[in-house]
């Protein structure tokens, strides 16, 4: 009862009472507290990820051939007499995509039902199943790669020391036209610092 007298006396407490419906509003809170607490994942470690960093790992494989094509291709055009310092960016239409070994069970059964009048009615079913043929090595169950497709470039952006230079501008896309077999279109050169 001391209590009770107590909280009466406080100017927050005689605030609250005047609002209308004050126990929806508290229950209405500690639900939300409550919900919060039932949903919420403390053990996860909080790590915020990027955009980028997501396109990056759902297609981590064509990320690493396109860095390493652009590597490549950027070694190959600096030596271009006059093209300087070169840096290359590719844009790709669709990922790297894997054709896998397949093995392939079919089984067929038929049935054959007669009827009180003589006549026989057969039905053929067919099943076919298809999976991945898997092989073990070094502890792990792998599927066995016939073929790699790699992605269609889209797009290329060259930028070049040396690109104000008209000359070099054009050794630099013709090179990029017999590496990649693109239409002009598809490439832009700039100058670069």
């Amino acid at each position: 009862m001391v209590k009770l007298n107590f909280l009466n006396k406080l100017k927050i407490f005689q605030k609250l009472k005047k609002i209308k419906h004050i126990e929806f509003i508290v229950v209405g809170v500690l639900a939300a507290i409550i919900i919060f607490i039932v949903f919420a994942d403390f053990n996860k470690p909080q790590t915020k990820t990027t955009s980028s960093e997501i396109s990056l790992n759902k297609s981590s494989s064509t990320f690493e051939y396109a860095s390493q094509l652009e590597n490549r291709i950027e070694g190959t055009l600096s030596k271009i007499s006059g093209a300087g310092n070169v840096k290359v960016l590719l844009t790709f239409n669709g990922v790297k995509e894997l054709v896998l070994a397949k093995q392939t069970d079919e089984k067929t059964s038929k049935t054959t039902n007669s009827a009180a009048n003589g006549t026989q009615n057969s039905t053929e079913t067919s099943t076919v199943s298809t999976e991945p043929v898997l092989v073990n090595e070094n502890g792990s169950t792998n599927p066995i790669v016939l073929m790699e497709i790699l992605p269609e470039i889209k797009g290329v952006i060259v930028v070049a020391q040396g690109a104000d230079n008209i000359r070099v501008k054009l050794d630099l896309l013709k090179a990029i036209q017999a590496l990649l077999k693109v239409d002009s279109s598809q490439v832009e050169i700039f100058a670069g610092n």
